[in-house]
């Protein structure tokens, strides 16, 4: 038997495998430190994180994808119960910060809508998916994009 064919079997597994990924999304603390601090423009920003989170989410929970499948086949029922259960702590997470938010909020008598907030969730999802794809396609490193990220998520306007 010709080795090729037995190393071609072994190297769609391996490819298969590293196409699996489970999900990562962050899992947030409802109070944080600094909270007392915020301005309205910080509790602002901090919830329209948190929104952005609670958003993507929702949509990985909507989206089956290739890796999701490969997921099912090679490891199930592992990564799915993890990636279940990470959709769940990061949404109860979210959740919980943003209704500490809105006391803060409403405490610090901040007049910010709900839509305001949803279009600055949905600058900062499309922002963190073109520094996603920017990562993904190689033109910025991993270094990069993590600074990238880490700049985005903290910024403070």
């Amino acid at each position: 038997m010709d080795n090729t064919l037995k190393i071609c079997p072994l190297a769609g597994i391996l490819i298969l495998s590293g196409c699996a990924g489970s999900a990562a999304h962050k899992v947030v603390t409802a109070n944080q430190a600094d909270d007392s601090n915020l301005s309205c423009q910080q509790i602002d920003l901090e919830m329209a994180k948190a929104q952005a989170i609670i958003d993507e989410v929702n949509k990985d929970k909507d989206d089956v994808s290739g890796a999701d499948v490969i997921d099912g086949i090679l490891w199930f029922p592992f990564n799915l119960i993890a990636k279940h259960q990470n959709y769940n702590d990061a949404l109860e997470a979210a959740d919980r910060r943003m209704a500490h938010l809105n006391e803060l909020k409403a405490a610090s008598h901040c007049d910010t809508s709900e839509d305001e907030i949803q279009e600055k969730a949905d600058a900062l999802v499309e922002q963190l998916r073109a520094l996603s794809s920017m990562h993904q396609d190689g033109t910025i490193t991993d270094d990069e994009y993590q600074t990238a990220k880490q700049k985005l998520l903290n910024q403070d306007n």
